[in-house]
Parts: C-alpha cells; structure tokens; sequence
C-alpha cells in the first residue's frame, strides 16, 4: 500500500534583517525648515519607527510632500514604509525621487538595493550597492548586500568576498555569516557552512533561519538527530514557518524507520496549519502502517476535503478499508482512484482483491485481467488472477497464470502452484 513520498520542497530565503532607520544616516533637516513642518516630520518618524503605524505615518509624510514636493526626506521615508510594507515596486519609486533630490543620499542607494533584491532585479541591485560603496567604502551592510546579489547570481566566490568584507568592517554581523554558510552549502563545504552558522548563532541565538539551514545540512550528512534538534529550534523561532519545519522532520524520522515520532511530528504540522494537505496525507501514510485504520481514514478524508485530486489519497483510503474488512467501501474508493488515474495499475490490482475478499470472483477476474494489460509483467496481479480462476472453478487458466509466473518470479509462481496441486 505504500506510494513513494513527495516531499514538498521546504524551502526559506535569506531574510534580510535591517537595521533601525535612525541609525543609518539619519536624514539632517534642512536649517530653513518651518518649526511646524520639522515637527510634524519628526511625528512621522515616530509612527514609524516606534509604533509601527504605517498607514498613520505615510499619510504624515503625504502631507509634507503637497507642502513641499522636493522635501527630500519624506520621499526617503515614504521609501521606507512600502518597503517595509513589501510593497517594493512603490519603495523604488520614492528611493529614486530621494536620489533624484539628493544623488548622494547614502541610506537611499542602500534601501534601494534592498528592495531592487526583493524585485529580483538583481543587475539593478549590483551596481546599487557599488554606488553605495563607492560614495562609503566602509558601510558594511551594502557589502552585506552585495553578497547578498552576488548570491543570487551565483557568482558565489565574489559573494563570499563581499560578505568576508563585510565582517572586516562589523565582525559581529550574524547575517554575513549566515550568508557565507549558505554559499558554503551551496558549493559542498558542508563542514564551513555548519562553522559559520553555528557562528551566527553565536552571535544571535534566536537566530531561526541559521537553525533550519543547520537542520538541513546535518540532514544531508544522515546526522539525523542533530538534524532534528536544530529543526526544532527553527521552528520555535520561525512559528510562521513552523508547518513546514515539523513536516520535514516528519520525514526525518521517516526515513530512519521512527513511525511514532514522524506521527508526533506532522500532528504538530497541522497543528501550526489546518490546511496542510501533505502533511494531513503522511499522517494517513504513518497511521496506516502502525495499522491505526480510523485515523488514516481520518487524516485521509481530510485531504480529500482540501483537495480531492490528491494523488494517491484513494488508493490509500482504501487499503485501510480494506485492512478494516469494510470491503464495499474499500470498492467504493478503489473506484474513485481509477476515475481520477485510469491507468492506476496499483487501483485495478487492489479492486482485485477487495472483490476476491468479497467473493465477487467475475468482477476479480477483470479487475486483475485490466491490471495485467496496464502491466504485463504485474507479478501479484497474475497470482491474484490464478488464484480466481481456482475460485471459478477454470483449473487450467489458473495453470497457465503458474506457467506466466514462473518466468517472473518462481517463489511466487511455487505458491500458486501449491494451490493448484494441493
């Protein structure tokens, strides 16, 4: 009854971590400002920056702007809210009217790189970050940045440069070490990687991003428990992404044979969601193999109810009928998987046998007859096809089944003959 797993790929982007808008080059009013208007600005700021109030604060520096459309520090901060409210295209669009009012405005070449990254522009993102190194070589987060477009480019040599500069400049940057463990990863140096993150770490232990790409990398060393370990530290400070955290170790403990655990597990998966169809699936997968029936068919029906084309969600359901001895439903979803994959061989065999348990040997017979045209080589089809025409009484069919066998497989085809021959 076992279908092979597809692992939904889990996988987490460098995030970007900025720095508090006051302290990079924090934009000097103009001596000729109005005491009103400085006020006023400084009330955006505070939106802003202390309590988060988007909306509050863009309608502030709006207002600055009807007032005086070349305030250049109100398209910065403007700039700053859509970006911050991953509304990057309108980000660009201020970051450029503050570099058009000021070209050597430093914070908006460095805001406008990090949204040019979020845009996948990452050619317009290189030369950003030059332009900002170049009017401040020793800002070390546009080198961060620029590792961080190297790496996507897969210039992965030139991201480590950047990224080693950047900690030149600022030794403690958690996030260039992060950076230089996923280059590491990326090109084989397994134990460099684990180096860097567990510097990282170090540095930020809640660092949650570090944990998962350590889970990972100890999982591919088959260092299943430390990969389990780190996974769940990941989960614990990424809840939004603790779903799929909990689904990967489900798969860890998987495949080294830990049904119980990869139980606990995925139940934790859809816990974090209710709607996580794979992970709903795997549990049916697990609780049919501890023979728990009524939670896979549980578990099972969840899926269908997410998603009713679900491959294999059908077939799985009705083994664990079957194994139930609820026959006429294992029939019943036998039949719905063919409706949903004709070519099923897996679902005619199966129906086979649900029907040879219902003793319903003519409909047996065609069940395994059809997996056999799909699949002539189908050893347990021609078995379970013999053994009907013995039902039926056709004792020289049944031969000629054992003669197929024994070019397929002998011990198979020895059983069959013993039923024959008694």
């Amino acid at each position: 009854m076992d279908r092979f797993i597809r692992t939904a790929s889990v996988y987490l982007l460098i995030v970007l971590i900025i720095m508090p808008l006051s302290l990079i080059n924090f934009p000097i009013l103009a001596q000729t400002i109005n005491q009103t208007t400085e006020e006023i600005y400084f009330q955006g700021v505070h939106l802003l920056e202390v309590e988060k109030n988007y909306e509050e604060a863009l309608q502030i520096f709006r207002s600055i702007l009807e007032e005086n459309p070349n305030y250049t520090e109100a398209h910065f901060q403007i700039g700053n809210i859509y970006r911050l409210m991953e509304q990057p295209e309108k980000a660009k669009i201020y970051y450029q009217n503050a570099l058009n009012l000021r070209p050597n405005y430093l914070s908006a070449y460095y805001y406008l790189g990090i949204v040019e990254l979020d845009l996948e522009e990452y050619e317009n993102a290189l030369e950003t970050f030059k332009e900002t190194i170049r009017l401040e070589p020793e800002f070390a987060e546009a080198h961060y940045g620029l590792g961080l477009t190297f790496l996507k480019l897969e210039q992965f040599f030139l991201a480590i440069d950047s990224f080693q500069q950047a900690l030149k400049l600022k030794p403690n940057d958690f996030q260039s070490l992060y950076g230089l463990g996923i280059i590491y990863k990326q090109i084989g140096e397994e134990q460099k990687a684990i180096q860097v993150l567990n510097q990282a770490l170090g540095i930020k232990p809640d660092y949650g991003e570090a944990y998962y790409e350590l889970g990972m990398l100890y999982q591919g060393l088959e260092q299943n428990q430390d990969a389990v370990n780190a996974l769940e530290r990941a989960a614990h400070y990424l809840p939004k992404q603790a779903d799929r955290i909990f689904f990967q170790i489900g798969m860890i403990y998987k495949k080294i044979g830990s049904f119980d655990k990869a139980i606990e597990a995925l139940e934790r998966a859809v816990k974090n969601n209710e709607e996580f169809v794979d992970a709903y699936y795997y549990l049916g997968w697990f609780y049919n193999w501890n023979r728990q029936f009524d939670k896979a068919i549980e578990a099972y029906e969840k899926v269908i109810s997410l998603n009713p084309d679900y491959p294999d969600v059908y077939y799985n359901i009705g083994w664990a009928y079957g194994e139930m001895g609820e026959y006429l439903k294992a029939v019943e979803t036998f039949q719905r998987a063919i409706e949903k994959t004709p070519d099923d061989v897996d679902s005619y065999y199966a129906l086979g046998w649900v029907y040879g348990k219902l003793e319903d040997y003519e409909e047996a017979k065609k069940a395994f007859q059809e997996t056999i045209r799909l699949e002539p080589d189908y050893i347990y089809a021609h078995y379970g096809l013999g053994v009907t025409f013995l039902a039926l009484g056709e004792r020289s069919m049944a031969l000629e089944e054992y003669k197929i066998l024994k070019g397929l497989d002998q011990d198979i085809a020895d059983l069959l003959f013993e039923q024959i021959y008694p």
